[in-house]
């Protein structure tokens, strides 16, 4: 199995170590019966290129590598990505594709998407108007924009899509772009979360704190943490507890994530480091 991701030119992703966690799972799955089949599993970890165009060409190798494919994160190469495993025959498991992947017949989405679960929060909500704000790397304008078509199709007006860094003045001029917008209530931030290290977030939050517009105006809602069980119960966050404008400005924010709630994601690292399946010198509060 090949999994693929961003891993060398994202420092965050790079942290989810990815071969760790993929000879991990192997592992376990090779000593499971009931799930091997009289197979035997390995992995190997791809590294999927930090722009666009790239990362289209490199998945034209993936072929060789491997039997099944576990990626790519970048949405936009998901079509292609699609195609090549359909026309290879080998399953394609991505949480990351938005769409519905018509014509993609061995496209395998293991979790339900993002964007659904988005728009039914806001449905509830009674929370049509929408503004995207992106980090401006290739993944996350891909994303961005991604989630604003898929917003679209469902029928909710996103009025403002724009990128934001880690500069003080381009998170004023967005965050200006939404305050003259007419009627957004919420604003999707497609970057890496700020209590895992995302700098674009922080800058975005402070900035919006500076101007008024975290209370209660606006709701500011993570995208990444939709897609993996961010752990939120006794977990204190240094980031926050160090910061004042930026836990003030954190009251505004609302946070979807998957749930676990047997056991966070850093308490089952930590057994597995107990039992010796993954290397002893991992700090899971780390990862």
């Amino acid at each position: 199995v090949g999994v693929m991701g961003p891993w060398t030119c994202d420092p965050l992703l790079a942290r989810a170590l990815p071969e760790v966690a993929s000879r991990l799972a192997v592992t376990r799955l090779n000593r499971d019966p009931t799930l091997n089949e009289g197979y035997w599993w390995d992995a190997v970890v791809l590294a999927e290129a930090c722009r666009t165009p790239q990362a289209v060409t490199g998945l034209l190798n993936a072929e060789r590598y491997a039997t099944g494919l576990v990626g790519p994160l970048n949405p936009a190469t998901c079509g292609a990505a699609g195609l090549l495993a359909a026309a290879w025959n080998k399953p394609l498991v991505s949480w990351a594709c938005l769409g519905d992947g018509e014509g993609l017949d061995t496209l395998v989405t293991p979790m339900p998407e993002p964007a659904g679960v988005l728009h039914s929060v806001l449905r509830f909500f009674r929370w049509a108007h929408v503004a995207v704000l992106s980090a401006p790397q290739d993944l996350w304008r891909e994303v961005g924009q991604g989630l604003a078509q898929e917003l679209r199709a469902r029928g909710l007006p996103v009025t403002v899509v724009t990128t934001v860094g880690t500069e003080e003045e381009e998170a004023r001029e967005a965050l200006r772009r939404v305050q003259k917008a007419d009627g957004v209530r919420v604003v999707v931030m497609c970057m890496h979360s700020v209590l895992l290290g995302g700098e674009e977030q922080r800058v975005l939050l402070e900035k919006a704190e500076d101007m008024g517009m975290t209370d209660g105006t606006y709701v500011f809602m993570p995208y990444d943490a939709l897609t993996f069980p961010l752990p939120y119960h006794r977990v204190p966050y240094a980031i926050l507890a160090n910061n004042t404008k930026l836990r003030l400005a954190y009251d505004a924010v609302l946070t979807v994530t998957i749930d676990s709630p047997d056991v966070t994601f850093q308490e089952a690292l930590h057994q597995a480091k107990e039992a010796y399946e993954i290397p002893v010198y991992i700090d899971p509060t780390q990862v």
